[in-house]
């Protein structure tokens, strides 16, 4: 299986560093070839200008810490293998800052796996670890366009998950240090995922009475809890430091005109269901998400809901965002991340089959989830071969598109 996921990966310059990624990635170059942030290129980034009519990146460094690692080692090896180094876009770079998104993916399923055989048998949490890679975009952004910001927030989603039961049970200074980190890590990449917060008030949380009682649990810990804000700092900093250079200000909204156009009329059903992006059409298997969620809401079981209010709020975000499809994209990208958190009330939709259902019942359901298994990933590899993406307000499937996917797909 690995080698197939590796052979996904583009072996030529800039193939896996462009637009978003290359956003990203371009703090590296910057402090370690040019060495200078004031006379970074905007490449292949719609570009920003300060008032000194010097490019300012818009994306901010989150993704560039987890890829630091894996750029220093090409950093020093391209002398050894006959590389530039100064060329920060030839195919070492390329391949190896890849690989810390499929990295950054498999480390997500790891910690998601660890919290799932907490709740449920190791034959569940296998099928929902595999239904959560192949039944959804996920395969895509682990092994295609692993350097946007998705692959790495799903890997700190998952180890969010992972952390926060233990830290109920001992919030002490150094727990919430560390879980602030990860907070600031996850808010720093994509700010808008600061909703994955209401995890810590409302995880293990079904009824009135529980809420009172985390609450007041929370407030007893304040001092503790505190610590939180310079384990998110620390993240942050560099992000502030940067700001304060290039803008003058500490805090500045990089993307200017880009907001959201639509709050007061969400585009909800197009980002579910249209044929630009919709989460459902291209990943059809978070329709059993659905359903373990109704199933947990009755059961009172698997985060059904804080998962339920969560995705909520989030779809509500996407669906106001001025470009609701959120670009050139296999899916809805932006959902990639909270399929950690949707992980759960899938576990509790297999468990109930696997316990409640009959042999037979068993077999029909768990053979459907292995066609939308093979249906999800034999679509990302079309996409890849029609030569994507599919993007534009005004894109649509036309008649030609259609007959080529039919005939190609089995």
């Amino acid at each position: 299986m690995i080698p197939v996921m590796l052979s996904r990966i583009n072996p030529g310059p800039r193939s896996n560093l462009w637009s978003d990624s290359e956003g990203y990635y371009q703090y590296l170059p910057a402090l370690f070839i040019i060495k200078d942030v004031h006379k970074l290129p905007p490449g292949s980034v719609w570009p920003y200008y300060n008032d000194k009519g010097e490019y300012v990146n818009k994306y901010t460094c989150g993704i560039a810490i987890f890829e630091l690692p894996f750029f220093l080692v090409a950093y020093y090896l391209n002398p050894i293998l006959g590389y530039d180094r100064s060329d920060y876009f030839n195919p070492l770079y390329c391949n190896i800052v890849a690989l810390s998104g499929l990295l950054a993916a498999f480390l997500g399923l790891f910690f998601l796996r660890k919290s799932l055989l907490k709740l449920v048998s190791p034959g569940v949490t296998f099928w929902v670890i595999v239904s959560v890679f192949f039944g959804t975009n996920l395969y895509y952004y682990a092994t295609r366009e692993m350097n946007i910001a998705h692959v790495y927030n799903f890997f700190l989603f998952s180890l969010l998950l992972y952390m926060i039961p233990g830290y109920l049970k001992k919030p002490g200074p150094l727990n919430s240090f560390l879980l602030g980190a990860v907070l600031g890590w996850i808010i720093l990449i994509r700010p808008t995922n600061s909703i994955v917060g209401l995890l810590i008030p409302l995880y293990d949380v079904y009824t009135v009475k529980a809420l009172k009682e985390r609450i007041e649990f929370l407030f007893q810990h304040t001092r503790s809890i505190l610590w939180m804000l310079p384990g998110a700092f620390l993240f942050f900093l560099p992000q502030l430091m940067y700001w304060k250079e290039m803008t003058g200000h500490w805090f500045y909204y990089s993307y200017t005109e880009e907001g959201f156009k639509y709050w007061n009329e969400p585009k909800i059903l197009a980002v579910l269901f249209d044929v630009q992006n919709g989460l459902f059409l291209y990943s059809p298997l978070v329709v059993l998400m659905m359903a373990g969620i109704v199933l947990g809401l009755v059961k009172k079981s698997f985060q059904a809901p804080v998962v339920l209010l969560v995705f909520t709020i989030a779809t509500y975000l996407f669906a106001s965002w001025w470009a609701w499809w959120f670009g050139g994209a296999f899916g809805h990208r932006c959902y990639v991340e909270f399929y950690a958190l949707l992980a759960f009330p899938l576990a509790g939709l297999y468990q109930h089959v696997s316990t409640r259902w009959s042999a037979v019942s068993r077999v029909g359901f768990f053979w459907l989830v292995i066609a939308l298994m093979i249906f999800s990933v034999r679509l990302s590899y079309l996409y890849t071969s029609i030569g994507g993406p599919w993007d534009g307000a005004d894109w649509r499937w036309n008649l030609e598109k259609y007959e080529w996917v039919l005939s190609h797909f089995f």
